[in-house]
């Protein structure tokens, strides 16, 4: 498999002395596995693979245990002794062993010099189902996301454009041929996704066709899943957001009746929030806040965006209207566009869990709506996600006038520039970033 971002993280963890037992969360399928692994056999002499999904390993851990009967038990079963800093132990879908999950506080006050990494896909809901707890204070979080673009072009060994994307600067001009080439591979991102598993397919084989068969497991895998962590009562609500919800990826939703269904707003506000912790999905809420800190607006609707788009584009049935596609201008009004953005901003968040909004200004004083808001290093970024060239920015510079500290970003298929704008006798500063530079949207420009 290929090098995810997330690596570079766990390295810095690795050998940081402040080092907590790290939990690695993230939805399936996205590579958690793969990553940690291909981290721990990198960067350590030994790795203890603990998989609970497997009878074999979870048989092992039902009962509750100390360090030295875990020891004991690796050491007899696996043939393996546990040696600190020249060993990491991974405990992959760590809510199938409470047992285990307790054993992490322990492993934080009695031996700090052992690395351990747990990961759950499912952690978070089963974890509330079953009133288990995770030793609050003695475990520390990172999160895992699918590809985003620039994991992407590695995927695909674009190793100079990556390089000069990473690092090109605002003051710099990009000529208009790895400008095209850029966009290009960016609208083939936007038709795949980034599920580690349908990128490897695709770069092997380049045919959509042989792409549907994985996207339809995908689907099936996450509606099987709904049982691990869901009562039956509940499960025909799931299995539903899970089928539909990709229909309505990148649109402000509302519960009741969510879909055209007959599914109340209880139930289907319930049904979201779980789907949201095992991040399935991500619901952006609403603010009208002008100044840190942002305070959502929890009556407003949410806007949904789904685990990836590809999926999305896959369940929407409109993967092949991008081939030969020149611009996403206008495609799918706009919605493929923000779902794509949003769940690249959602994936630089790896040591935290993302506090992304929209930004929405009260009707009776002139509808406005920016697609994203967040904090920025003590500062309110406004970003504006145009599927096109468009220069209508009319909700960003009401934002920009509007609320203080702020950053203004448009995101679009021109180039990349800063500039100074006036409107209404006001001066703004907006960047205006290309699509394919997402990925630094969290960045300074200088």
């Amino acid at each position: 498999m290929f090098s995810r971002r997330i690596i570079n993280y766990l390295i810095d963890w690795k050998d940081r002395e402040t080092r907590k037992p790290l939990i690695l969360r993230g939805a399936r399928q996205v590579g958690k596995t793969s990553a940690v692994l291909m981290f721990a056999r990198k960067y350590f002499k030994n790795v203890v693979y603990l998989n609970l999904e497997k009878s074999e390993h979870s048989t092992l851990f039902r009962e509750e245990l100390s360090l030295e009967d875990f020891e004991k038990i690796i050491q007899i079963k696996f043939h393996q002794r546990i040696i600190p800093g020249e060993t990491l132990i991974f405990i992959d879908e760590i809510q199938n062993s409470p047992s285990l999950i307790k054993l992490l506080r322990f492993f934080y006050e009695e031996r700090p010099d052992i690395h351990v990494i747990g990961a759950g896909s499912l952690l978070q809901a089963k974890i509330e189902r079953e009133g288990l707890s995770l030793p609050v204070g003695r475990v520390e979080y990172a999160y895992l996301y699918p590809l985003d673009f620039f994991e992407y072009l590695e995927a695909k060994k674009e190793t100079e454009l990556l390089h000069f994307l990473r690092n090109v600067s605002v003051r710099e001009h990009i000529p208009q041929g790895i400008h095209e080439l850029a966009l290009k591979l960016f609208y083939e991102y936007t038709m795949v996704g980034g599920m580690p598993e349908i990128v490897k397919l695709f770069l092997e084989k380049k045919s959509l066709e042989e792409l549907k068969n994985i996207y339809s497991s995908l689907f099936t895998g996450y509606a099987e899943d709904v049982y691990k962590y869901s009562s039956l009562a509940n499960a025909k609500y799931l299995t539903y957001v899970i089928e539909k919800g990709p229909l309505f990826a990148g649109t402000n939703i509302t519960y009741e009746k969510f879909g055209g269904s007959n599914f109340r707003s209880r139930e289907m506000g319930a049904t979201f929030d779980i789907l949201e912790k095992v991040m399935l999905l991500y619901q952006v809420q609403a603010t009208k806040s002008r100044e840190l800190p942002l305070i959502p607006q929890r009556k407003r609707p949410k806007k949904l965006l789904f685990l990836d788009v590809g999926l999305v584009n896959y369940q929407m049935g409109i993967q092949e209207d991008f081939l030969n596609l020149g611009d996403l201008d206008d495609f799918y009004r706009g919605r493929i566009a923000e779902q794509v953005v949003g769940q690249n901003i959602l994936a630089q968040f790896i040591d935290s869990s993302p506090r992304v909004f929209y930004w929405a200004r009260e009707k009776p004083k002139g509808s406005a709506e920016v697609d994203f808001c967040l904090n920025k290093k003590g500062r309110i970024l406004g970003i504006e996600a145009k599927s096109g060239r468009s220069k209508k920015l009319k909700s960003l510079f009401s934002f920009g006038s509007l609320v203080k500290d702020n950053h203004l970003v448009r995101v679009y298929s021109g180039e990349l520039r800063r500039e100074r704008v006036k409107i209404n006798d006001k001066g703004f500063s907006l960047i205006s970033l290309p699509f394919y530079l997402v990925p630094r949207i969290l960045e300074e420009f200088g």
